[in-house]
């Protein structure tokens, strides 16, 4: 008998020190095969999937639902079915559940194989307490009182693996609001929400972030865009995304970050997009957006999004993003505050199109421990000149290009100089009509 392979959580992004098992396809002490799936890992930015590098019999030292720590073994294949069926499972150090506690002489000393099963009061101090049931293997039954117990023992000073001290910042105490079950429905945070609020807050709670707003005239900017576009047809954030990656070579630090001690500036420009599609808030990585042309960022936002769809985002997709642009242009917002990621600086946010007034606001927040109000404004000025140059009266070209579809007549014809309407043809393609043709003259 041996022991063939131990399967540790693994690291995958710097910020993310633990993990969440979403899915464990065996039962422990069940045959499996070099190359089967055994289970599924959250972090915060997607999934990893763990698969058997040998032949042999699983035993799971995890949960579903359950958080574990970088470096922990959440499970290990043996070379015999009685190698695991006789093991007893170990404490798992690198957990972030503390396991039950024996202060209650109610508490088996076997391991129990079986599903555990929890009384309906248990239940209830369990989810106002967010106590989850993976703090109770290996128990046959858990009471009200179990849980009393587990509590107490949870009730010491918070360490971190970094400072055994208990001292530092890597994991501060929160104030915890009551839940009384029989007033409210209690729904645990998934692991990906708890992460971006970790993160979130790593720059806003210092409380010295503020925000800027300017806006930019889009009068007749899509006319020209849209000849660049095979996919985006009016769209902002390819433009948006293809300046602001070239001004940031120019701002850099508003792209890089405070250490705690110093400011690091980054040596790429890699652009963050944030998207929301029915499958969680995702930003997604242009990398070296600053050396892309238009058409590459339009079609690398496209590999991106499809990628999004179909669950099939790399790790190095979502990780080391310089620079984030949250784009709400299609969500009727008139102007917003973004907030900064962890190991960022700033972050842009794109608010929607005024269609009477024709301009969209920009909206950037800012680290003051690493910029100031008056660099951040020039950007914000600079990159508002930069999108309004795609205005149509800065390239003629484009007006000789415009005919009427249903008389042929160009834009620069129309002595009437009252333009022309942007319409759909019978036929369903996108095209212009003039004001004679739409009035029926």
């Amino acid at each position: 008998m041996a022991l063939l392979q131990q399967i540790p959580v693994p690291l995958l992004a710097v910020n993310d020190t633990t993990l969440t098992v979403v899915e464990i396809t065996r039962r422990s002490g069940e045959p499996v095969r070099k190359g089967d799936q055994l289970m599924v890992f959250e972090t915060s930015k997607t999934t990893y999937e763990v698969v058997a590098e040998a032949d042999g019999f699983v035993e799971f030292l995890c949960e579903v639902d359950g958080d574990y720590e970088v470096g922990a073994v959440v499970a290990r294949i043996f070379s015999e079915a009685a190698e695991v069926a006789t093991r007893q499972a170990p404490a798992q150090p690198g957990r972030s559940e503390q396991p039950v506690p024996p202060a209650s002489k109610d508490i088996a000393l076997a391991v129990w194989e079986g599903e555990t099963l929890f009384s309906q009061a248990a239940l209830q101090m369990m989810e106002a307490r967010a106590i989850a049931r993976g703090s109770f293997a290996g128990r046959d039954f858990v009471s009200a009182r179990d849980v009393e117990a587990l509590e107490a023992g949870l009730k010491k000073p918070a360490t971190s693996a970094g400072n055994p001290s208990g001292d530092g910042p890597a994991r501060r105490q929160r104030p915890v609001l009551p839940a009384d079950p029989s007033r409210v429905i209690i729904e645990k945070l998934t692991s990906g929400k708890r992460r971006e609020i970790e993160y979130l807050s790593e720059v806003q709670s210092t409380g010295l972030t503020s925000t800027l707003h300017t806006f930019f005239e889009t009068r007749g900017i899509f006319g020209h865009i849209n000849h660049s576009m095979q996919y985006l047809k009016n769209s902002l954030l390819p433009v948006i995304c293809y300046e602001t990656s070239r001004l940031l070579r120019k701002y850099p630090a508003l792209n890089g970050y405070f250490t705690g001690e110093a400011v690091a500036y980054y040596r790429e420009v890699n652009l963050g997009f944030a998207i929301d599609i029915d499958k969680g808030l995702k930003v997604l990585k242009l990398g070296a957006a600053d050396s892309l042309s238009l058409p590459e960022i339009e079609q690398e936002i496209m590999r991106l999004s499809n990628q999004y769809l179909d669950d099939k985002l790399d790790i190095g997709d979502l990780t080391d993003i310089t620079f984030t642009i949250t784009d709400l242009s299609g969500e009727g917002v008139s102007f917003f505050k973004p907030l900064v990621n962890k190991m960022n600086s700033a972050i842009l946010g794109v608010s929607s199109i005024d269609e009477q007034l024709k301009r969209c606001t920009l909206s950037v927040t800012f680290d003051h421990r690493v910029s100031e109000g008056k660099m951040v404004a020039r950007f914000l000025s600079d990159l508002k000149g930069r999108l309004e140059s795609y205005q149509s009266r800065f390239h003629p070209a484009v007006h000789k290009e415009i005919t009427c579809f249903k008389c042929f007549k160009s834009l620069q014809e129309d002595l009437g100089d009252t333009g022309f309407v942007q319409c759909i043809t019978p036929q369903g393609q996108e095209a212009y009509i003039c004001q004679s043709c739409l009035k029926g003259f």
